[in-house]
């Protein structure tokens, strides 16, 4: 696989689109693939990493499936409905990307506008991210990002969203004791 390079200052850096993140958290999660909204959501938690545009926090962003929809048309993944859910699966070409992908590990390379950083660090965030949200209950986890949008909202939008997210996680709270 050929990343394109850039320039920056006086370095040349391999460029890895942001979607290829998107890919290595599906092909990372069980059985290499992932509910749609789960992806969305974890994508949205990871924002310091992998920089999407949400038109509508946390869940929706229009950047985001546009890089699923140019994924899927490579061939590197499906986009299947299983038990009347949308998931995200990884194909045997998106799995031999990563594979490839993993052969570069050691390389620093430009991920997104602004992070430098070495591949094998980039993927180990991302698998930090999916160990921890990939199998939270989904009103914890939907819990955990309307508090972090809650932060960036701030005013009474902000406290809305942060008793919204308390709610949430209240029935999930004390349950085993």
């Amino acid at each position: 696989m050929m990343l394109p390079e850039v320039n920056v200052g006086r370095g040349r850096f391999k460029a890895l689109p942001s979607k290829y993140a998107l890919l290595f958290m599906a092909w990372y999660s069980r059985g290499s693939s992932i509910s749609l909204y789960r992806l969305l959501l974890i994508t949205y938690l990871a924002s310091y990493i992998v920089r999407y545009v949400f038109e509508q926090p946390p869940i929706n962003s229009k950047s985001i499936l546009s890089d699923l929809s140019a994924l899927a048309s490579e061939g590197l993944i499906e986009l299947r409905t299983i038990n009347g859910r949308l998931m995200v699966k990884v194909t045997d070409k998106g799995r031999r990307l990563i594979g490839e992908l993993y052969g570069m590990s050691n390389e620093y390379v430009l991920f997104g506008d602004y992070l430098i950083v070495k591949l094998r660090d980039l993927f180990n965030e991302l698998i930090r991210l999916v160990n921890a949200y990939q199998d939270m209950d989904a009103a914890v986890l939907l819990s955990v990002a309307f508090r972090e949008l809650s932060l960036k909202e701030g005013g009474i939008e902000g406290d809305a969203l942060r008793d919204l997210a308390l709610d949430l996680r209240r029935p999930c709270e004390n349950v085993l004791g």
